[in-house]
Order: C-alpha cells, then sequence, then structure tokens
C-alpha cells in the first residue's frame, strides 16, 4: 500500500466530513498531531459555538476544538486533558495554548457537555475518519480502535504505534526521573540554569547532529527565550546558557569521572527495563574496542592512537564497550576510553614495555563495571582480545567465552591437518595451550583453553568469521583457505558426528554478535561533534551518546516484547524515527 491512499480506497461507509478532507490531504505515514493542527482549519465551525461573543472565553475556540477532537481520534476520556496537555507541550503548543495556560480543571469536561453541544456529531464523525485515514497510513495518529486485524495489512500497526507512544513516554520519563539523574554536571554558584538544562542541551545536540559549541550557542538561547532571560539586562546572564557554558562544565570533570557517571546511567536504565518486559537473564555479552576517527593536531594528545589498516582514517580515539547481546537486545551496559598508555598498569606486565592498553585489563574492568546487574552466560570477544591475559581474565571470572583465535602458525598448521575442509568436518582440540604475558605472572604465562577449527566458505574473506580484521592482523592470503580457528572454553568434542554437530552449533552461536559493527555506527550518530581536544569533551559525548542509543533500542525492545509478532533482530523502530519522536519531545525528557 502507497503512503498516500485514495479516499476511495478507505472504503468509508459515508463520505468524509469537511475536516477529514483537510486531514485527508495532510497525513502521511509519519504525520504526528502537531503537523496536522497546523494544517487544518477549525475556524468554520465557530458560528455553531454556543458560546456568545462577549464570552471571556470566545477566543480560546480553535485551542479547545482540536483538544477535544485529539482527545476523541485518540479514544481518550475528554476529562483529564489537562494533564495529557501538559504532558505533551508540543501538541499543546501546535493547538494554540500558550505554556503555563492550559486551562485547567474540568473545563475541557464543562466545554465538551455545553459549548460543543452541537458540535459533537462533527467531532466525533471526523475523529473517526481521521483515526482510519491515519491507520491506512502507518500515521501513530489516532487511538485506531474498532477494527480487525486483517484492516491493517496484518501487522497490527495499531497497535504498535499505540505501543510506541505508551513506551516512548515510560522509557523518555524514567531517563528524566532515574537516569540522567547519575550525570552530575557542575554549574557556578548563581547560575541561572537548571543542571538540566545543560543536560537538555546535550541531548538536542546529539540529536540534531550539531557541534557541541554552536548547538550550545543556538539551543541556549531557546531555553533562554523559554525562561525569560533577557542577555543584556539580566547580571546573572553571564552564568546563563552560552556557547561556552557545556565545554566549561565537562571540563571541570576528570575522565574516570565522567566514564563512572556515564556507566552508573547505562546501569541505571538497564535496571530499570526488566520489569516492562522478559528481559533475557542471564545475557550473552559482547566485549569490543569502537573506533571514533580523529584528524586534528595530535601534539600532546594522549588519548590518540593508531588505526587498523582497513580503517579509512590513520588516528583515532579508542572505546571498550560491553553489550548484551541477544535477540533485538544490543544495549551498550558499560563504556571505557582506552589508549592513554600513563592510564594502563604496565608494571604489572613483565616484558612487555609501554603500551596503549592491555586487552586483559580492558576485559577486567569491564566485567567489573557490569558485574552489578549483568550476569553473563558467555561472553563473545573479537580476535583482538584472544591472547593469554585475557583468558586468565576470563577464568578468574568464573566466565565463559568463546573468541576467534590467532591465525599464526602454529594454529594454522592445526588447522590443515584436523580440518576437512573438502567435506566441511570441523575439528576439536581440548586443552590448547600458547603462552603470553599475564597480569602479575612472568611474561611468557602458560594458558589452556579449547580450540575449534570451523571450515570456511571459501569465497569469503578468511581474516575473521563475519567481522573486519584486527588491528596488527595480516590479511590472509586467498591461496590460504584454512578453516576459522576459535579459543573458547565450552565443551566442545569430534570424535563422533553428534559431537561434531553440537560443537558447531556452540561456535555458531558466535553468530549472536551480529549487529554489533552496525550498533557502533549507529552510537557514532547521535554524539554530538566536537573540534575539542579535551579528551574529557570526547569522552562524554561518546557516552551521552551511548546513553541516547540505549534509549532507542528499549523502546524498540518493549515495543517488539508487547507485540503479538514474532520478534526480530532488526528493530521495528527506526533510529530516524525515534530521532524525530524525541526531537518532538525534547521538554518532557528533562
Amino acid at each position: 500500500m502507497s503512503d498516500r491512499t485514495s479516499i476511495d480506497d478507505l472504503d468509508l461507509e459515508r463520505s468524509l466530513t469537511a475536516l477529514a478532507k483537510q486531514a485527508d490531504n495532510v497525513i502521511e505515514a509519519e504525520t504526528e498531531w502537531p503537523e496536522l493542527a497546523a494544517e487544518v482549519d477549525v475556524s468554520r465551525y465557530q458560528r455553531q459555538d454556543s458560546y456568545p461573543e462577549w464570552h471571556a472565553e470566545t477566543e480560546d475556540f480553535n485551542p479547545m476544538f482540536l483538544a477535544v477532537l485529539w482527545a476523541k481520534t485518540e479514544d481518550e476520556s475528554v476529562t483529564g486533558l489537562s494533564g495529557r496537555l501538559e504532558d505533551n507541550p508540543d501538541i499543546a503548543e501546535a493547538f494554540g495554548f500558550t505554556l503555563g495556560n492550559i486551562p485547567i480543571g474540568d473545563t475541557f469536561a464543562r466545554a465538551w457537555r455545553n459549548r460543543f453541544e452541537e458540535l459533537q456529531d462533527t467531532i466525533e464523525r471526523a475523529a473517526k475518519d481521521i483515526d482510519k485515514i491515519a491507520t491506512e497510513r502507518g500515521s501513530p495518529i489516532g487511538g485506531h480502535t474498532g477494527l480487525n486485524r486483517e484492516e491493517t495489512d496484518g501487522s497490527s500497526k495499531r497497535t504498535e504505534q499505540r505501543l510506541l507512544r505508551k513506551k516512548t513516554k515510560e522509557v523518555l520519563d524514567q531517563m528524566a526521573d532515574v537516569v540522567f539523574p547519575a550525570l552530575d554536571i557542575p554549574r557556578p554558584e548563581n547560575a541561572i540554569y537548571d543542571e538540566e538544562d545543560l543536560l537538555e542541551l546535550l541531548t538536542v545536540m546529539g540529536i540534531n547532529g550539531e557541534a557541541a559549541n554552536n548547538g550550545a550557542v543556538i539551543n541556549g538561547d531557546r531555553l533562554a527565550e523559554q525562561k525569560d532571560i533577557h542577555p543584556t539586562e539580566d547580571p546573572f546572564y553571564e552564568d546563563g546558557m552560552r556557547g561556552e557554558t557545556l565545554l566549561n562544565a565537562i571540563h571541570e570533570l576528570a575522565i574516570e569521572e565522567i566514564t563512572d557517571m556515564v556507566n552508573e546511567a547505562a546501569g541505571r536504565a538497564l535496571t530499570r527495563i526488566k520489569p516492562y518486559a522478559d528481559f533475557p537473564e542471564p545475557v550473552f555479552l559482547a566485549i569490543d574496542i569502537t573506533y571514533v576517527a580523529y584528524y586534528g593536531d595530535r601534539e600532546g594528545m594522549k588519548w590518540v592512537s593508531g588505526t587498523p589498516d582497513h580503517k579509512q582514517y590513520d588516528w583515532c580515539h579508542k572505546f571498550a564497550t560491553a553489550t548484551l547481546v541477544g535477540d533485538g537486545v544490543h544495549m551498550v551496559a558499560g563504556m571505557l576510553p582506552v589508549g592513554n598508555a600513563e592510564r594502563t598498569d604496565n608494571d604489572a606486565y613483565p616484558g612487555e614495555g609501554e603500551q596503549s592498553f592491555v586487552h586483559g585489563d580492558v576485559v577486567r574492568e569491564l566485567l567489573d563495571i557490569v558485574s552489578d546487574y549483568v550476569t553473563p552466560r558467555c561472553v563473545y570477544a573479537d580476535r583482538a582480545f584472544a591472547t593469554a591475559d585475557v583468558v586468565s581474565a576470563f577464568e578468574e571470572n568464573n566466565l565463559r567465552y568463546l573468541m576467534p583465535a590467532p591465525r599464526n602458525d602454529r594454529t594454522k598448521r592445526w588447522l590443515r591437518r584436523n580440518v576437512d575442509m573438502k567435506r566441511g568436518i570441523l575439528a576439536a582440540k581440548q586443552d590448547w595451550s600458547f603462552r603470553g604475558a599475564v597480569k602479575g605472572d612472568v611474561s611468557n604465562s602458560r594458558v589452556t583453553t579449547n580450540l575449534v577449527g570451523l571450515p570456511g566458505d571459501p569465497d569469503e574473506r578468511q581474516y575473521g568469521y563475519g567481522e573486519e580484521p584486527d588491528e596488527d592482523e595480516e590479511i590472509v592470503d586467498e591461496e590460504d583457505q584454512t578453516a576459522v580457528p576459535f579459543y573458547t572454553n565450552l565443551h566442545v568434542d569430534d570424535e563422533t558426528a553428534l559431537d561434531r554437530r553440537q560443537t558447531k552449533r556452540q561456535v555458531e552461536k558466535y553468530n549472536r554478535r551480529g549487529g554489533i559493527e552496525t550498533a557502533f555506527k549507529k552510537i557514532k550518530e547521535f554524539a554530538s561533534w566536537t573540534t575539542s581536544k579535551e579528551f574529557e569533551v570526547r569522552n562524554f559525548h561518546f557516552g551521552f551518546a551511548v546513553l541516547l542509543y540505549n534509549a532507542w533500542l528499549m523502546i524498540d525492545f518493549l515495543v517488539q516484547a508487547g507485540l503479538d509478532v514474532e520478534f526480530r533482530s532488526k528493530p521495528r523502530i527506526t533510529a530516524q524515527r525515534f530521532i524525530a519522536y524525541v526531537r518532538r519531545r525534547l521538554s518532557r525528557l528533562i
């Protein structure tokens, strides 16, 4: 069905009302009430207004009419309209109400009974028509009542739209009440703005993709206007929302403080989602390194590192992340900036010398961050983490793990001897040992793991298992088509055909990581970009982007959990749709 549907296709029992015809020309798949209210003209109905011209509320006809039309279309009671308008200021403003001047008490109920007595039938007929038009076109407008599942193309769009509105409000309310309070941002003693104003600025910039300083200028002016602040007259405006306000606040925070605040906020969000749906527990956890490109001057930049050869940029900031992995769940549970040699406990690794970061320490810190609210069933890591120290870290925490193994000469020889590539038969070796530096031990500590060789597709690049090549890893020559090796402490065996099938199922669970790379790209879309060389600023923007990204996926997860349809890993609610939704509701976010 096309986005626009003709009136004939709607199969209405009667011709559309005049008001519904206006709506028919406006409503598209993503149209919401603010857009609809801006385009429809309801003044023609004022001749049926029972209030005389001298009545004090006569001038409020259009807003009152649109408000009761909204209630009827959404299948809501007219009683309680005041509170719902206050909860939806974007809609209230679109109707013509000014904030702080929305009628209170039973004003709307009295107006429906008395003022609109002669218009009740007109409004209710128009509401039903608008509801049906919106349903057919996939618009979130309307209560979508009285329709059969077949009438919505079998996809239950009306249920999805209603759940989207409900769950978005629930999640954003939780973020405002529970998550954001974890972000303690400094303010001057005599500041006239609230801490929440800074968070709103950051949200606006992340949603709009604006530069940090320019976004603070633009949106700071908007906040000042809302608060009736006059820059030239108010002596305290020097402590107000200027372009440097957000940057100055972040500069007062240490990198560790920022990281701790973001992780506490992420933990609060993940804890709050559990009562709303059957959240998977225990979970699978993926540990990765995210690269954020850096193109500026590198002099004195202690957090800038080189990139793998396959990247299109030479320098970057690196962030380690622990991400929940499951059906439709790729939410970040913890983040950690890495890459500064001065912040690494290199003395605990004899023989290693100075290095940007040690993967084993990254694993230990991330596991410590998420341990209070995540119990991993198994941890997935990419090949860069396949070191003796990481294996030791997993064993110290009594965790099961699965990760692609290095393709060195030793593993290649074993793969060639044992994996039957022609017949596609895997091989498994228990108690495979190798050596490397382990924290608090010697530089050639011996660790044991299980090695699995999984036959690979000769038409696919063999430097990973559906992933990009790791830093410091040599890309395999096309003629060297051996199997893909994995390290794991899961039970694996190749003695019988049944053993091999079970082992293959165990290893192919690594595909649960699918979508992680896409997740990292989406996180970057939620981050406001900045030219600041201060890593505190970049660390804060990345962390806040993680929180916005998690909010999007939590809403999608809750919507999918509420639908009586097959759960799918691809989000039903696109990032663009979420961004548009939040952009219209920023005043409720904080």
